[in-house]
């Protein structure tokens, strides 16, 4: 499966679970896009998505895969790229990221 289907997929799921107010699932799903984000290469994405995500809560076995991939980015970007996805993070809303993320599909 190739990242785009695999992205169509996280979409898909992201929909359903917002739909069934399956927030677990939500943040679940944010946190595998930041792990594709980071494997296309699109660090600065994947930060904004774990700093998000990072004040919801998750599952355990979640929230440890999303610190280790935040404190692997954090060595990894600009400090500029940190700051800013805090910013971010504080102005946002879920429904704010989730509509960035799944675009005109919602």
């Amino acid at each position: 499966m190739n990242d785009d289907d695999l992205m169509g997929r996280f979409h898909k799921t992201l929909r359903i679970a917002v739909r069934n107010d399956a927030m677990l699932m939500v943040m679940d799903t944010l946190v595998k896009i930041a792990e594709l984000m980071v494997s296309k290469q699109d660090k600065e994405r994947a930060v904004e998505i774990l700093v998000f995500v990072a004040q919801y809560p998750l599952r355990p076995e979640t929230r440890l895969r999303a610190e280790a991939m935040y404190n692997n980015l954090e060595a990894e970007v600009c400090p500029r790229v940190i700051v800013d996805a805090h910013t971010l993070a504080n102005e946002l809303t879920l429904d704010d990221l989730l509509a960035a993320i799944l675009g005109a599909e919602s």
